[in-house]
Order: C-alpha cells, then structure tokens, then sequence
C-alpha cells in the first residue's frame, strides 16, 4: 500500500511576527499622528509582510511590505484611509500581521472617529440667542451654534478635509474659515476668530489640527467670546448642534 504523501506545510516554525502594538487605542481618522503600527520579525532571512486592517469583518486597508528583514523593530502607521483613499466609518479596527511562511497574527485593534469637538478648552453655550434658527436683526436667522470659551482657546478642524473660503468679514463673522469635510458633502465654517486662519485656501488640514482661536470679532464685539459655528450640508446650512454634542461625548 502506497505510502500517503502530504503537501508540505505552508507555516514554517522559524518564521513569526514579535514585539507587535497598535497605538493609540483611541483615535481619530486622518489625524496628524495617525494610527502606529509597530512589531518584529522573527525569521532566518528577510520575508514579505502583509498587515491588513480589518473591521465588522470586511478589509479597508491591505499594506505590502517586501523583504522585511529580521530581529529589527519596524514601525508603519495607518491613516485611518481606506485603500481608495476614504476614511473609514467610526468603528473599531483590528491590525494583522503575516509574513511569508508565517501564520498571520491579530496584534491588536484602535477605535477611530472621524469627527472631533473642535473647542479644546472648557465650552459653554449662549442660550437660545446662540441656537440654530435664533432671529437676528433684519429679519436674519442664526445659522449655526455659537459655543462660549475663554479667548483665545484653541480650534481644532472637527474634520480632515480641504480649506475652501479663508477671509474676514467685518460686518457679520469676523476671521472665518471653512473647510470641505474629506469623503462627504458638509462644509463647516468657523468665524469670529480672534485672529485670521493659519491654514489658506487650498491648504489640507488634519482632524486636530489648529485652525484659529476663539474671539469676538465681525459682529461679536459685545458678546462673550465664542465659536460660530457651521455646517453645510450640499451647500444649505443644517443644526450643528446634535453633532457637536456627539463629538464632544468622545472627544
């Protein structure tokens, strides 16, 4: 009787993936820092490496790395980006590793947002002067939220995406700056700054990033200082008020 002759195995024993971490464990899509991947390589010779990332069971991200070489502490960071370059929807995402001739190996997961509460100090509200709708003088409607803060408290985009309009408005907002949320239709405006954006027209800005501060100036120079602050939806102004109650909740 013939002897049964198996297919050699595909996991070889000297071959696997060490020292592996996913930081942050909490964060947020497109940040400046994004997501960092780090681990080692335990193998007799450089091999290829595939780290997927993957979330509700579907793969969003797949990074190929060639001829990693051994015993040496590697480091990739992950944006938060889909592969076509979408960020992904909130969620929490496993990191796996396999090399060549290696089992592949969850090292560890992260939990993104795609959205941030963009006053980085304590926030207050005005009251129902401040709320989406209020009336303004010459029969005007308040199109945003106004959210109180010390002066000169720091603004963070809420959204990465790209700075479409960057001007001051003496009569109604003051410094403002707005900018097209990455991968949706919203726009979010951010005025009576204390002083003018950093960031231009054109210019890519990171969820986190400093866009300005608060002030009081267009409109706002009786007022507390605050935040006005927008968002469009396909160009028409909608409340920002539930959205930033959600954001500030995990911010």
């Amino acid at each position: 009787m013939a002897a049964l002759i198996l297919p050699p195995s595909t996991v070889a024993d000297d071959v696997s993936i060490q020292h592996a971490s996913v930081t942050p464990k909490r964060g947020f899509t497109d940040s400046v820092d994004g997501v960092r991947i780090e681990f080692r390589l335990a193998a007799s010779a450089p091999a290829d490496v595939t780290i997927r990332i993957v979330g509700s069971g579907d793969e969003v991200r797949r990074m190929e790395l060639p001829a990693i070489g051994p015993g040496s502490d590697r480091v990739e960071t992950w944006d938060g980006l889909t592969g076509g370059g979408r960020p992904v929807a909130d969620g929490t995402y496993r990191v796996l590793i396999q090399a060549v001739g290696g089992a592949e190996k969850e090292v560890g997961s992260v939990a993104l947002h795609g959205h941030l509460f963009p006053v980085r100090g304590p926030p207050g509200t005005r009251g129902p002067v401040g709320e989406f709708g209020a009336q303004r003088n010459g029969a005007r409607v308040h199109k945003g939220f106004d959210v109180t803060g010390a002066c000169g408290t720091p603004l963070a985009a809420a959204r990465t995406g790209t700075v479409i309009r960057r001007h001051y408005d003496p009569r109604l907002d003051g410094n403002f700056v707005v900018i097209r949320g990455l991968g949706e239709r919203r726009a979010y405006l951010y005025a009576h700054m204390v002083h003018p954006s950093p960031f231009h027209r054109g210019d890519e800005v990171h969820v986190g990033q400093i866009v300005g501060r608060i002030g009081r100036t267009g409109n706002a120079g009786s007022t507390p200082c605050h935040l006005h602050f927008e968002i469009h939806l396909r160009g028409r102004p909608i409340d920002p008020k539930p959205y930033l109650r959600a954001w500030d909740r995990y911010s």
